[in-house]
């Protein structure tokens, strides 16, 4: 039996949901202050609060942690909304952009794992795919959200010139890629340490 094949909103599902989505925020700034500059726009800053939903996605599938989610953004909406009180909107889509590529790779493609051989593992087309698809999803899809949001004034954008951009989404599209680049990885290879404890996940086989 697969994890799927259990109840949609069964209480292990939500207890989980509510467990990535805690951890989720209690590895936000300033709960965590470990953050990273963006060495290319210092504005931008990478974190690792995305991870945990993410995980959560992996070991229990879309209804699980599209409620992380939904949770983590409700939390971060009352207690760090940022510059502006719309940024926890905006994350949540970039989340669930993410969540759709990997969705769309598992519906496609069966994740069988070698839980004897992490290099392997770690370095296979297997890892590529995972990454690769949400990066596309998450970069054209905020590519075009903050197309529309960033010249508005606050709290929904920043005012910023027309003129200025198409350097600033570039920088957010480097920004969103490389945020997959490492964020995915991370929770892939926690879920293979975890599945190799329970040996029931929904990513894999």
């Amino acid at each position: 039996m697969c994890i799927r094949d259990r109840p949609l909103l069964d209480r292990k599902s939500l207890t989980a949901a509510i467990l990535f989505a805690s951890l989720g925020v209690v590895l936000h700034p300033p709960f965590f202050p470990i953050v990273f500059p963006a060495p290319y726009a210092p504005f931008l800053i990478y974190t690792i609060w995305e991870i945990p939903l993410y995980i959560c996605l992996l070991l229990f599938g879309p209804l699980t942690a599209i409620i992380a989610g939904v949770i983590n953004f409700i939390s971060l909406l009352v207690f760090f909304p940022g510059q502006l009180i719309t940024g926890p909107i905006y994350n949540l889509i970039a989340i669930f952009a993410s969540y759709l590529g990997i969705i769309i790779i598992k519906r496609r493609k069966k994740f069988v794992l070698d839980t004897n051989n992490v290099t392997r593992d770690i370095l296979s087309a297997d890892m590529v795919l995972i990454i690769a698809l949400p990066m596309v999803f998450r970069t054209v899809i905020m590519t075009a959200v903050n197309f529309i949001v960033l010249p508005q004034p606050p709290p929904i954008g920043f005012s910023i010139p027309i003129e200025g951009m198409p350097s600033i989404l570039g920088l957010i599209a480097i920004f969103n890629s490389t945020t997959i680049l490492y964020s995915i990885p991370i929770a892939y290879i926690i879920t293979k340490a975890v599945k190799s404890a329970i040996d029931r996940t929904w990513i894999f086989e």
